[in-house]
Protein backbone atom coordinates (compact mmCIF):
# COMPACT_ATOMS: atom_id res chain seq x y z
CA UNK A 1 0.00 0.00 0.00
CA UNK A 2 1.43 3.68 -0.64
CA UNK A 3 1.81 6.50 1.87
CA UNK A 4 0.45 9.53 1.79
CA UNK A 5 2.65 11.96 4.35
CA UNK A 6 1.73 14.64 6.57
CA UNK A 7 4.97 16.64 7.91
CA UNK A 8 3.80 18.09 10.65
CA UNK A 9 7.41 19.23 12.13
CA UNK A 10 5.44 21.12 14.34
CA UNK A 11 3.85 18.87 16.28
CA UNK A 12 5.41 19.16 19.78
CA UNK A 13 4.11 22.63 19.33
CA UNK A 14 0.51 21.02 19.13
CA UNK A 15 1.22 18.54 21.75
CA UNK A 16 2.20 21.17 24.42
CA UNK A 17 -0.91 23.84 23.36
CA UNK A 18 -3.54 21.31 23.01
CA UNK A 19 -6.36 22.01 22.02
CA UNK A 20 -7.27 23.25 17.81
CA UNK A 21 -3.39 23.70 15.83
CA UNK A 22 -2.87 25.41 12.65
CA UNK A 23 0.70 25.60 11.70
CA UNK A 24 2.46 29.24 11.32
CA UNK A 25 2.87 30.98 7.42
CA UNK A 26 6.45 30.67 8.73
CA UNK A 27 6.14 26.52 9.49
CA UNK A 28 4.67 25.53 6.29
CA UNK A 29 7.62 27.56 4.56
CA UNK A 30 10.36 25.73 6.61
CA UNK A 31 8.99 22.72 6.01
CA UNK A 32 7.85 23.04 2.06
CA UNK A 33 12.24 24.34 2.18
CA UNK A 34 12.91 20.70 3.84
CA UNK A 35 10.83 19.01 1.38
CA UNK A 36 13.81 17.90 -0.81
CA UNK A 37 15.52 15.98 2.35
CA UNK A 38 12.63 15.02 3.56
CA UNK A 39 12.04 12.86 0.54
CA UNK A 40 14.12 10.43 1.90
CA UNK A 41 11.32 8.69 3.99
CA UNK A 42 9.30 8.51 0.73
CA UNK A 43 8.77 5.06 -1.04
CA UNK A 44 8.29 5.09 -4.92
CA UNK A 45 4.29 6.04 -5.62
CA UNK A 46 4.15 7.75 -1.62
CA UNK A 47 2.65 11.15 -1.68
CA UNK A 48 2.73 14.45 0.02
CA UNK A 49 -0.68 15.51 1.16
CA UNK A 50 0.63 18.30 3.44
CA UNK A 51 2.14 20.55 2.89
CA UNK A 52 -0.37 21.06 0.23
CA UNK A 53 -3.99 20.01 -0.38
CA UNK A 54 -3.83 16.90 -2.44
CA UNK A 55 -7.04 14.69 -2.70
CA UNK A 56 -6.05 10.89 -3.03
CA UNK A 57 -8.04 7.38 -2.05
CA UNK A 58 -8.04 4.83 0.43
CA UNK A 59 -5.47 2.76 -1.60
CA UNK A 60 -3.13 5.12 0.31
CA UNK A 61 -2.05 4.71 4.14
CA UNK A 62 -1.46 7.81 6.18
CA UNK A 63 1.96 8.28 7.35
CA UNK A 64 3.12 11.55 9.66
CA UNK A 65 6.25 12.73 11.13
CA UNK A 66 3.79 12.61 14.30
CA UNK A 67 0.52 11.32 14.30
CA UNK A 68 -1.14 13.73 16.16
CA UNK A 69 -4.98 15.11 16.03
CA UNK A 70 -4.12 17.30 13.18
CA UNK A 71 -2.17 15.11 11.26
CA UNK A 72 -5.19 12.50 11.39
CA UNK A 73 -7.66 15.28 10.38
CA UNK A 74 -5.70 16.03 7.64
CA UNK A 75 -5.65 12.65 6.25
CA UNK A 76 -9.24 12.38 6.59
CA UNK A 77 -9.28 15.46 4.80
CA UNK A 78 -7.29 13.68 1.84
CA UNK A 79 -9.48 10.58 1.81
CA UNK A 80 -6.57 8.23 2.53
CA UNK A 81 -6.92 5.39 5.08
CA UNK A 82 -6.06 5.91 9.03
CA UNK A 83 -3.08 4.31 10.21
CA UNK A 84 -3.17 2.38 13.39
CA UNK A 85 -0.97 4.83 16.29
CA UNK A 86 -0.89 5.87 19.60
CA UNK A 87 -3.14 8.22 21.20
CA UNK A 88 -2.55 11.98 21.68
CA UNK A 89 -1.94 11.58 25.19
CA UNK A 90 0.66 8.73 24.72
CA UNK A 91 2.40 11.13 22.22
CA UNK A 92 2.77 13.97 24.66
CA UNK A 93 3.87 11.88 27.63
CA UNK A 94 6.98 9.77 26.21
CA UNK A 95 7.77 13.33 24.01
CA UNK A 96 7.83 15.52 27.29
CA UNK A 97 11.06 15.89 28.58
CA UNK A 98 9.82 14.60 31.78
CA UNK A 99 9.29 11.02 29.79
CA UNK A 100 13.51 11.07 29.56
CA UNK A 101 13.99 12.40 33.18
CA UNK A 102 12.44 9.69 34.80
CA UNK A 103 14.95 7.22 33.34
CA UNK A 104 17.50 8.75 35.24
CA UNK A 105 20.01 11.78 34.50
CA UNK A 106 23.44 11.02 33.07
CA UNK A 107 24.71 14.70 32.69
CA UNK A 108 26.31 15.86 36.19
CA UNK A 109 24.16 18.50 37.59
CA UNK A 110 21.17 18.04 35.15
CA UNK A 111 17.59 17.59 36.66
CA UNK A 112 14.29 17.93 36.75
CA UNK A 113 12.39 21.66 37.95
CA UNK A 114 8.85 21.30 38.19
CA UNK A 115 8.55 25.03 39.81
CA UNK A 116 10.45 28.45 40.95
CA UNK A 117 12.19 26.30 43.90
CA UNK A 118 13.18 23.79 42.34
CA UNK A 119 15.14 25.28 39.78
CA UNK A 120 16.71 27.52 42.26
CA UNK A 121 18.00 24.47 43.95
CA UNK A 122 19.10 22.86 40.80
CA UNK A 123 21.44 26.54 39.76
CA UNK A 124 23.08 26.40 43.13
CA UNK A 125 26.79 25.56 42.25
CA UNK A 126 28.15 28.10 40.02
CA UNK A 127 30.89 28.54 38.15
CA UNK A 128 29.40 27.18 34.97
CA UNK A 129 26.51 28.26 32.15
CA UNK A 130 23.35 26.66 32.24
CA UNK A 131 21.11 25.26 29.29
CA UNK A 132 17.07 25.27 30.21
CA UNK A 133 14.83 23.53 28.01
CA UNK A 134 11.26 23.32 28.04
CA UNK A 135 8.96 19.99 28.19
CA UNK A 136 8.28 20.02 24.74
CA UNK A 137 10.50 21.50 21.99
CA UNK A 138 12.06 20.46 18.64
CA UNK A 139 15.18 22.02 16.24
CA UNK A 140 16.56 24.15 18.86
CA UNK A 141 13.39 25.97 20.04
CA UNK A 142 12.40 26.06 23.70
CA UNK A 143 15.71 26.88 25.36
CA UNK A 144 17.88 29.44 26.95
CA UNK A 145 21.01 29.72 27.93
CA UNK A 146 21.82 31.30 31.52
CA UNK A 147 24.97 32.86 32.25
CA UNK A 148 26.80 31.63 35.61
CA UNK A 149 25.39 33.55 38.54
CA UNK A 150 23.15 35.71 36.07
CA UNK A 151 19.82 35.81 35.36
CA UNK A 152 18.39 38.43 33.86
CA UNK A 153 14.80 39.93 33.87
CA UNK A 154 14.34 38.64 30.57
CA UNK A 155 15.79 35.11 31.40
CA UNK A 156 13.15 35.28 34.17
CA UNK A 157 10.29 36.61 32.47
CA UNK A 158 11.02 33.18 29.84
CA UNK A 159 11.33 31.11 33.37
CA UNK A 160 8.18 32.03 34.35
CA UNK A 161 5.90 31.85 31.40
CA UNK A 162 7.71 28.15 31.21
CA UNK A 163 7.01 27.05 34.38
CA UNK A 164 2.99 28.53 34.56
CA UNK A 165 1.78 26.15 32.09
CA UNK A 166 2.85 22.72 34.56
CA UNK A 167 5.20 21.41 32.75
CA UNK A 168 8.58 21.97 34.29
CA UNK A 169 12.10 22.53 32.92
CA UNK A 170 14.80 20.58 32.14
CA UNK A 171 18.06 21.83 33.58
CA UNK A 172 21.44 21.32 31.98
CA UNK A 173 25.06 22.67 32.77
CA UNK A 174 26.30 24.16 29.50
CA UNK A 175 28.94 21.85 28.27
CA UNK A 176 31.39 21.76 25.28
CA UNK A 177 30.17 19.24 23.16
CA UNK A 178 32.05 17.37 20.97
CA UNK A 179 30.33 14.86 18.50
CA UNK A 180 26.55 14.42 17.92
CA UNK A 181 25.25 11.40 17.52
CA UNK A 182 22.07 9.57 17.29
CA UNK A 183 20.34 5.89 16.78
CA UNK A 184 16.89 5.47 15.50
CA UNK A 185 14.46 2.59 15.61
CA UNK A 186 11.30 1.03 14.62
CA UNK A 187 9.26 0.11 17.77
CA UNK A 188 6.24 -2.43 17.26
CA UNK A 189 3.01 -2.68 19.14
CA UNK A 190 4.51 -5.63 20.40
CA UNK A 191 7.94 -4.42 21.62
CA UNK A 192 9.90 -5.86 18.98
CA UNK A 193 11.92 -3.29 17.36
CA UNK A 194 14.23 -2.87 14.54
CA UNK A 195 17.21 -0.87 15.26
CA UNK A 196 19.23 1.74 12.63
CA UNK A 197 23.08 1.81 12.68
CA UNK A 198 24.67 5.12 14.36
CA UNK A 199 24.50 8.32 12.92
CA UNK A 200 26.75 11.27 13.40
CA UNK A 201 24.32 14.82 13.25
CA UNK A 202 25.80 18.81 12.53
CA UNK A 203 23.79 20.96 14.64
CA UNK A 204 24.12 24.34 14.56
CA UNK A 205 24.59 26.66 17.93
CA UNK A 206 20.73 26.13 18.64
CA UNK A 207 21.08 22.81 18.79
CA UNK A 208 18.77 22.37 15.57
CA UNK A 209 19.56 19.44 13.18
CA UNK A 210 21.70 20.36 9.82
CA UNK A 211 22.75 16.85 8.22
CA UNK A 212 23.11 13.39 9.21
CA UNK A 213 25.92 10.83 7.93
CA UNK A 214 26.10 7.13 9.28
CA UNK A 215 28.75 6.71 12.00
CA UNK A 216 32.46 5.77 10.65
CA UNK A 217 33.88 2.65 12.02
CA UNK A 218 36.01 3.73 15.25
CA UNK A 219 33.64 7.25 15.49
CA UNK A 220 33.06 5.40 19.63
CA UNK A 221 34.60 3.82 21.67
CA UNK A 222 33.54 0.46 22.63
CA UNK A 223 32.73 1.85 26.12
CA UNK A 224 30.16 4.83 24.47
CA UNK A 225 29.19 2.78 22.46
CA UNK A 226 28.07 0.31 24.77
CA UNK A 227 26.09 2.73 26.83
CA UNK A 228 24.72 4.19 23.67
CA UNK A 229 23.06 0.75 22.70
CA UNK A 230 21.95 -0.08 26.64
CA UNK A 231 20.29 3.52 26.93
CA UNK A 232 18.89 3.04 23.86
CA UNK A 233 17.33 -0.39 24.60
CA UNK A 234 15.94 1.42 27.85
CA UNK A 235 14.34 3.91 25.88
CA UNK A 236 12.90 1.33 23.91
CA UNK A 237 11.18 -0.59 26.73
CA UNK A 238 10.21 2.37 28.36
CA UNK A 239 8.26 3.60 25.22
CA UNK A 240 7.04 0.27 24.80
CA UNK A 241 5.45 0.30 28.55
CA UNK A 242 4.35 3.68 27.83
CA UNK A 243 1.52 2.37 24.79
CA UNK A 244 4.22 4.17 22.19
CA UNK A 245 4.79 2.23 18.76
CA UNK A 246 6.21 3.98 15.68
CA UNK A 247 9.49 5.36 15.05
CA UNK A 248 11.90 6.92 17.65
CA UNK A 249 15.77 8.59 18.13
CA UNK A 250 17.82 8.55 21.30
CA UNK A 251 20.05 11.27 20.86
CA UNK A 252 23.73 11.30 22.66
CA UNK A 253 26.52 13.29 22.92
CA UNK A 254 30.49 13.12 23.69
CA UNK A 255 31.69 16.64 25.76
CA UNK A 256 34.91 17.96 27.01
CA UNK A 257 35.21 18.91 30.58
CA UNK A 258 36.97 22.19 31.60
CA UNK A 259 40.33 20.31 32.28
CA UNK A 260 40.30 18.21 28.82
CA UNK A 261 38.83 15.10 30.13
CA UNK A 262 35.86 13.68 27.38
CA UNK A 263 32.78 12.51 28.69
CA UNK A 264 29.81 10.38 26.96
CA UNK A 265 26.07 11.41 27.18
CA UNK A 266 24.47 8.22 26.14
CA UNK A 267 20.89 9.82 26.24
CA UNK A 268 20.09 13.36 26.16
CA UNK A 269 16.70 13.20 23.82
CA UNK A 270 14.34 10.72 23.14
CA UNK A 271 12.19 11.56 20.25
CA UNK A 272 9.39 9.34 19.77
CA UNK A 273 8.32 10.45 16.12
CA UNK A 274 10.30 10.27 12.93
CA UNK A 275 13.23 12.86 12.64
CA UNK A 276 15.39 14.11 10.24
CA UNK A 277 17.85 11.82 10.22
CA UNK A 278 16.03 9.03 10.67
CA UNK A 279 15.53 7.94 6.70
CA UNK A 280 19.93 7.77 7.15
CA UNK A 281 20.47 5.84 9.99
CA UNK A 282 17.33 3.02 8.97
CA UNK A 283 18.60 2.80 5.36
CA UNK A 284 17.59 0.33 4.01
CA UNK A 285 14.32 -0.07 6.39
CA UNK A 286 11.75 2.60 5.45
CA UNK A 287 8.82 3.31 7.39
CA UNK A 288 6.74 -0.15 9.24
CA UNK A 289 10.50 -1.40 9.72
CA UNK A 290 10.09 -2.99 6.68
CA UNK A 291 13.60 -3.77 4.51
CA UNK A 292 13.57 -1.94 1.23
CA UNK A 293 13.64 -3.81 -1.48
CA UNK A 294 14.30 -2.23 -4.61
Amino acid sequence: MRRAWVFNLDAEDELARGGTHTPTASMIERVESLLPRLSALLRPGDEVIWPGSTTLDATFIGRAWCPTRWALTQMQRAGVSLPRAPGVDVLRRVNHRRFSHALGQSLPGAGYAENQAELSALLVPAGHDWLLKRALGYAGRGRKKLRAGEISAADQAWIDASLRSGDGLQVEPWVERQLDCALHGWLEEDGRCTWGRITVQEVDSYGAWQSSVIAPAGTLSDAEHALMLSEAERGARALHGAGYFGPFGIDAFRWCEPSGELQFQPRSEINARYSMGWAIGMAPHRPGGERETR
